[in-house]
């Protein structure tokens, strides 16, 4: 990952993160505190169904990271 992403994740060991085995996490702390490099990042390898999937079913997303996301994904081409 990223070193400028180290940011988003201040409670975590950084160096041990991994697209493979933290997916989840990683695109949820990029969704909710991301910067638009965070969320540019994030969208070169997380799928759109994978994202939408996020969205709908985290209860680590905070409500506004939440809603703002649902309007957006409504918005991108499939």
């Amino acid at each position: 990952m990223p070193d400028e992403l180290r940011r988003f994740f201040w409670d975590v060991a950084f160096e041990e993160l991994t697209i493979e085995k933290h997916s989840r996490l990683i695109a949820e702390r990029i969704l909710n505190y991301g910067d638009m490099n965070a969320i540019k990042w994030l969208l070169t390898w997380a799928e759109q169904d994978f994202i939408k999937t996020i969205v709908d079913n985290s209860r680590n997303l905070n409500a506004k990271s939440k809603n703002f996301w649902k309007i957006m994904l409504n918005r991108l081409p499939e």
